[in-house]
């Protein structure tokens, strides 16, 4: 997910009423978009969806913003399927979740002004696309390291001292090829020693072993969340600035836990900023006086974790204390007096004025943590609603995916693909060693076929003859029907998943099969299956083996080991071929 944000010409500038962003791109400029995107083809593995959510800074520039990332993303060409997501895309997304939440709560959190709400609509998009993680990146940032993505998720959903790794996150390196911040140190920053206390972090955390280890901050550019932490923990919307590190301490007060992988780095590359220091230190205090409310204002509920500060330190830890507001204090004051030195009589009043700021437009007049868990749980039926509306979102995402071809089928629905096509294919699915030659005859007893939304693949009785794996898609399998008093959805298979094992057992279906999205199979024979045993053991076994682990992957995950599409049956079967194939 990579949020791109885009502004009126440079002509034009800013302009009252519209949204302000560290550094969004001009129409007329070229911005950094491209040379993200181009660092991507390094990538060895590129089987993910990339979402591209263009954020304009007003809606006078969205729809000229959207032709150029479409033309950026044509240019690039990067090897990866590749959506779009629009202010528009939201709006139809938000009327189909107020069919269910008619009084539109849930509209607050359903925006794309401000970092946090950003950062929302990624997760959002994530959701929809059904995905296991979303991962963040900036359009500000460079892949140096090829296996990027296979880092990002190595560790993600499995136990490390304990936990559960629901949130891994990478770090940023400079142009210098350095973790530290690229600031120059300045006297005023005696009392406001912010990337001092984050360099402090950065080497416990960063540069010190081992190589995952629980983090007390995180990076929005380089962040990986787990489904079940994004379908849970929203980014607060009431952040204006540091809503990834914000996003830790949620996460930490709903239980999840977050872990930083220090092989995990990424090249930050951003625009310089303009905002003057007084701005800057401002933004700061927001979120500083904001967040340390959040955590005074807890109380215990049957479903939280009380954190405190000290289990954010040495960063943001440090800046959550009761003392800082001694600290904006004499920074501030310090502040004033360079700017008074340099007769900037402007800077020296605007960082005065930061001291008032932070004892009350700062200081949120509501309870932040009450607040938050209200949001928290619009966010739960947010993602309820998605759950059940799936499909139909869904439909509105793929109307802007830049990854479609033309689809033509013949008349037993087998997409007309090449050879090459195919194997490519095969090669994604089964981890074999195989020579050119042997891929090239191994895929000879495969064919695809393709079903659209809604189009049945099957029903319950129907004779069945061959397996199939899912390419891409998502199948749902039931029983029962509309005519005969509703359908009983009884799992879902998706993207990996083995259909049709019964075939070894000569059974018919017991169960019906629907496309709930445009879905791809590639499929193979029992009578090739029992030739390629046949003609090279070998592959046969291995072929086999492979096969045996998704099918008990798929019971694993399902109720679905009593029925005959998928059962203990075809289980015991599958065992006894291999046991044969390998004698």
């Amino acid at each position: 997910m990579i949020p791109t944000y885009w502004s009126r010409e440079k002509a034009e500038g800013w302009q009252e009423g519209d949204a302000v962003y560290d550094h969004p791109t001009p129409l007329d400029d070229e911005g950094t978009l491209a040379r993200t995107l181009e660092s991507m083809n390094k990538l060895t593995v590129k089987d993910f969806k990339l979402v591209l959510l263009i954020c304009p800074t007003t809606p006078d520039v969205a729809d000229a913003a959207e032709k150029r990332v479409v033309e950026i993303v044509r240019r690039v060409n990067l090897k990866a399927e590749t959506y779009i997501f629009t202010i528009s895309d939201l709006a139809r997304i938000s009327e189909i979740i107020y069919e269910t939440d008619t009084m539109r709560r849930t509209a607050s959190l359903l925006s794309m002004i401000g970092y946090a709400n950003v950062r929302n609509m990624c997760l959002l998009c994530a959701d929809i696309l059904a995905a296991d993680a979303a991962i963040l990146i900036d359009d500000d940032e460079v892949f140096e390291k090829a296996d990027w993505i296979e880092r990002s998720v190595e560790f993600l959903g499995k136990r490390i001292y304990g936990d559960v790794v629901y949130g891994m996150a990478g770090y940023y390196i400079n142009k210098h090829d350095q973790y530290y911040d690229d600031v120059k140190s300045e006297s005023w920053m005696t009392h406001w020693d912010r990337f001092g206390t984050k360099a402090k972090a950065f080497d416990e955390i960063i540069g010190c072993p081992p190589r995952v280890k629980r983090t007390p901050f995180a990076f929005g550019g380089a962040m990986i969340i787990h489904r079940d932490m994004f379908q849970s923990v929203p980014f607060d919307p009431h952040v204006t600035r540091g809503e990834d590190i914000d996003y830790l301490i949620n996460s930490r007060m709903y239980g999840f836990s977050f872990f930083l992988d220090n092989t995990l780095s990424i090249k930050h590359l951003p625009v310089p900023k303009k905002h003057p220091q007084w701005k800057r230190i401002r933004e700061d205090i927001y979120r500083f006086v904001y967040e340390r409310a959040k955590i005074a204002t807890q109380y215990k509920t049957g479903n939280m974790v009380m954190v405190t500060p000290e289990d954010f330190d040495p960063y943001p830890g440090e800046f959550l204390r009761e003392d800082l507001d001694e600290k904006i204090f004499r920074s501030n004051m310090m502040l004033a007096i360079d700017y008074m030195l340099s007769d900037d009589a402007e800077g020296a009043a605007e960082a005065l004025n930061n001291i008032a700021i932070s004892k009350k437009d700062a200081k949120p007049n509501f309870d932040a943590f009450s607040r938050y868990r209200s949001n928290q749980k619009l966010w739960e039926q947010i993602s309820t609603i998605v759950s059940e509306k799936r499909y139909e979102l869904r439909k509105i995402m793929e109307a802007h995916n830049l990854s479609v071809r033309p689809i033509l089928r013949d008349e037993l629905s087998q997409r007309q693909l090449d050879r090459c096509d195919i194997i490519a294919e095969l090669r994604k699915t089964f981890a074999f060693e195989l020579s050119e030659e042997r891929w090239a005859s191994f895929s000879e007893l495969f064919h695809v076929k393709t079903f659209y939304e809604n189009e049945m693949l099957f029903q319950s009785g129907d004779y069945n003859n061959t397996m199939y794996i899912l390419l891409k898609g998502e199948l749902t399998l039931y029983s029962g029907s509309r005519d005969s008093g509703g359908e009983i959805e009884i799992a879902w298979l998706k993207k990996g998943d083995v259909l049709g094992e019964s075939c070894m057992t000569n059974q018919p279906f017991t169960l019906s099969c629907r496309a709930t999205q445009f879905t791809e199979l590639i499929g193979i024979d029992k009578e090739d299956i029992m030739n390629l045993v046949s003609s090279d053991p070998s592959l046969g076994v291995v072929f086999f083996q492979q096969v045996l682990t998704k099918v008990v992957e798929k019971l694993r995950n399902s109720n679905l080991y009593n029925s005959s599409i998928g059962g203990g049956a075809v289980l015991d079967t599958f065992i006894e071929r291999h046991e044969l194939v390998e004698n």
